[in-house]
């Protein structure tokens, strides 16, 4: 019975492949991964990004004030919002759409990692239903990670999420996956909250 639960439960997430691939065992990355030595990719910066729209006023004043990392990719399910913060500074935040409250299409909580960077990706879900997206950033692959969502029917941030939401993954606005992915590194820290 356990068996049963445990494989519904991983069938219920988001699994992408890459545009043209028929087989995939994982998307592919958007860097070459690197030989045997350790290869470090320096960015340039990007500029500080004003927030899309106004943090709800039970939200904290500044997310990022305790945090110590380089990056920082904060999601609060209860405030249907990300938060990316760059050592104790705010640098983007918008609004998201997270899964429906459901046994197995909820989003899940917990510490995490970027676990890759994709572009042009077909996510598959348990149904065989399958939804093209520009941008997939796993943060526990293969099945729940950040994507665009054009077929979303109603604004990021609404309370919806809970009976249309997704089925685990993290929906986010064009313009803000499209910030994160050239925002974020391989490895960056993903913390989801209730």
């Amino acid at each position: 019975m356990a068996l049963a639960g445990l494989a519904a439960g991983l069938l219920a997430g988001c699994s992408a492949t890459a545009h043209h691939t028929a087989q995939a065992s994982a998307p592919a990355p958007r860097q070459p991964a690197p030989a045997a030595h350790h290869v470090h990719q320096v960015k340039a910066p990007l500029p500080m990004a004003a927030p899309d729209a106004p943090t709800r006023a039970d939200a904290p004043p500044n997310p990022c004030a305790h945090n110590g990392d380089g990056q920082l990719v904060r999601v609060s399910l209860r405030h249907q919002r990300m938060w990316l913060c760059r050592h104790h500074h705010l640098a983007y935040s918008s609004a998201i759409t997270s899964g429906m409250v459901g046994q197995y299409t909820s989003t899940p909580t917990g510490d995490y990692a970027i676990q890759g960077l994709n572009r042009n990706s077909v996510l598959t879900l348990n149904t065989g239903q399958q939804y093209d997206v520009k941008y997939w950033i796993p943060f526990d692959a293969p099945l729940f990670g950040f994507h665009d969502s054009s077929w979303q029917q109603f604004p990021y941030g609404s309370p919806k999420y809970r009976t249309e939401g997704s089925h685990g993954c993290v929906h986010l606005p064009l313009k803000a996956i499209r910030y994160l992915y050239d925002w974020a590194e391989i490895g960056t820290r993903v913390h989801i909250r209730a």
